[in-house]
């Protein structure tokens, strides 16, 4: 009788510019897990969500950087939520549900260290997905880097880019509706520029994709006549560029990624603006928000009571099945109308629905 098979994706290249779906990341049959082959302290999980990331671009580089490049060949690596189907980890029981961190990646199922996996708590009433984006990195992400690095005090003005994504959602919502700040959402494109001001209460959104870009610069400053205070970039590039032309003094520019040169095969020139932090006694920083693990409960509970009192909303777009992982995140660069909120993959929902893409 033949072993039972799952599905997997692995790195089977390094993408020289945007991974190409089944040459660099490629939708494989692999060994089924059983319980039979789990050692002491590990767990046997059915993987059901799994997250999206820009960051997964920088990982599939065989460069040094704040974890270990993917090896090629190896399960493509990511955040994702399952249930446990056997155990013989302390504390974990079948049918519990986990975070599983980065310990599964993209595969249906796994084993993994009981002690490298969280209990989700109180799972009641809250989809399990929220523990990868609003409740998981994201909202860590949003939290950390506003807070800790921006500093934002209630009047400043915030600019934030890729303001539709993940994580800038957030942090959009955690400036304007903790916080009390002026709040400009920059992102791409008409309906997803009025989203941000319906939906998340943004006080100003600009499109920088309108007119190519040409009408950026005045529309910044239209949108902010007195200035910046905060800007929290998750782009970089140009954009990062013109808004240090509009910072105030000692302005806080907080760098969470730069998403526009994920894909490029060399560097891209550094801002030339980069002088005005010198003559705003500004501040430029930099972050990885496993900085901040000693503080994820702390930062996991206030964010779960924004949530439960309606002052912080969470947007996911859920895309069915695994096999559809390598082109999905294609959307995080543009492609396929791009994406709006935390990108989520239902792992095993592709035989019961339809793909969007």
């Amino acid at each position: 009788m033949a072993p039972q098979k799952q599905h997997v994706v692995r790195l089977e290249k390094r993408p020289a510019a945007k991974p190409i779906p089944g040459e660099d990341l490629v939708y494989q049959t692999a060994p089924m897990p059983t319980e039979e082959d789990l050692a002491d302290g590990e767990v046997l999980v059915k993987n059901v969500y799994l997250t999206l990331d820009p960051a997964m671009r920088g990982w599939m580089r065989d460069q040094k950087s704040y974890v270990p490049p993917v090896k090629l060949g190896a399960v493509m690596r990511g955040s994702s939520v399952g249930q446990v189907l056997a155990s013989r980890a302390k504390g974990l029981a079948k049918g519990d549900w986990v975070n599983c961190n980065i310990e599964l990646g993209w595969c249906e199922y796994g084993i993994a260290k009981g002690s490298k996996l969280e209990k989700l708590e109180n799972t009641e009433g809250v989809p399990p997905s929220v523990h990868l984006g609003a409740l998981g990195g994201t909202g860590l992400t949003a939290y950390f880097g506003l807070i800790e690095v921006g500093q934002p005090k209630k009047g400043d003005t915030v600019v934030v880019s890729a303001a539709g994504g993940a994580t800038g959602s957030m942090v959009c919502q955690i400036a304007k509706h903790i916080f009390g700040c002026r709040v400009v959402g920059i992102a791409g494109g008409a309906e997803k520029c009025q989203w941000l001001k319906d939906e998340l209460g943004v006080d100003e959104a600009i499109d920088y994709k309108f007119e190519e870009g040409r009408q950026f610069k005045r529309d910044l400053r239209k949108a902010c006549p007195k200035g910046v205070d905060v800007f929290f970039d998750n782009v970089g590039d140009w954009i990062l560029n013109e808004v240090l032309k509009q910072i105030n003094f000692k302005a806080r520019v907080v760098l969470c990624g730069a998403i526009a040169g994920y894909n490029d095969t060399t560097l891209r020139p550094g801002p030339s603006a980069y002088l005005n932090l010198v003559s705003t006694s500004s501040r430029m920083e930099g972050f990885i928000v496993l900085n901040y693990a000693d503080r994820f409960k702390e930062a996991k509970r206030e964010i779960g009571q924004w949530l439960a009192e309606g002052k912080i909303k969470y947007q996911e777009e859920v895309i069915p099945g695994l096999s559809e992982a390598p082109r999905a995140l294609l959307k995080l660069f543009g492609e396929y109308g791009g994406n709006r909120g935390r990108l989520i993959i239902d792992i095993h929902a592709g035989a019961q629905q339809t793909s969007k893409l």
